[in-house]
């Protein structure tokens, strides 16, 4: 479980920019523990894999072709 502040680093992300994305319904909610919001780190890896589709991105980029 993370922080806001950890959770914004972990998607490298600033804090306004991540809970703009949480707002969004990009990344999961927060859930309360000891009276603070935390964020799973299974879940937002989630929506993070979710956001990407299937296979990589990269694939089919003019800038990572081979």
């Amino acid at each position: 479980m993370m922080l806001r502040k950890t959770a914004a680093a972990y998607c490298e992300l600033s804090e306004a920019a991540f809970e703009r994305e949480v707002a969004s319904g990009a990344l999961p909610m927060p859930v309360l523990l000891g009276g603070k919001p935390h964020w799973h780190r299974e879940q937002i890896d989630q929506h993070l894999a979710d956001m990407s589709g299937a296979g990589d991105w990269r694939a089919s980029s003019n800038l990572y072709a081979a």
